[in-house]
């Protein structure tokens, strides 16, 4: 997970837009106009259209205030708030199925390498549990989970 720089929670917010690049560019120029924190932005697509899934490194009073900002953007279909969760790849020669469960990360085996998945205190508490019996570990970072409530 990226460091927050002021200490504060990052807040991830995920917002669906369509209209192609010059809408991606709009996005872009409203994040640094309004000199948003953004600690992370990641971009996907889908049938629907595009989506950003953006890391703000700010309080969350703050991050409502972008997220309407944002929403408000002539391609944006839809703005809100995101759940996050993280991802990582483990090696260990130790059994990882009792840390996993103190945790509270979901995790599997395939092929010698664990996948454990859940919100990022968790992941980091799992791997911390570990201890010197992870081998080798690829992190990827918050990925965005939308709330089932739909956006602002």
């Amino acid at each position: 997970m990226p460091e927050s720089a002021t200490g504060v929670a990052l807040n991830t917010i995920e917002v669906r837009f369509t209209g192609g690049m010059l809408a991606l560019n709009r996005l872009l120029m409203t994040l640094q106009n309004k000199r948003m924190p953004v600690a992370g932005f990641t971009l996907g697509g889908d049938s629907d259209g595009m989506r950003a899934t953006i890391l703000l490194d700010c309080p969350p009073e703050p991050a409502l205030r972008y997220t309407a900002l944002i929403s408000a953007l002539e391609d944006v279909s839809e703005a809100g708030p995101a759940k996050t969760i993280e991802v990582a790849l483990v090696e260990t020669s130790q059994d990882w199925r009792e840390p996993a469960e103190r945790s509270g990360v979901e995790a599997h085996e395939d092929g010698g390498t664990v996948l454990a998945s859940g919100e990022p205190e968790k992941v980091e508490a799992f791997l911390a549990a570990l201890g010197g019996g992870v081998e080798d570990v690829v992190r990827l970072g918050p990925v965005a989970r939308p709330d089932a409530g739909g956006g602002v």
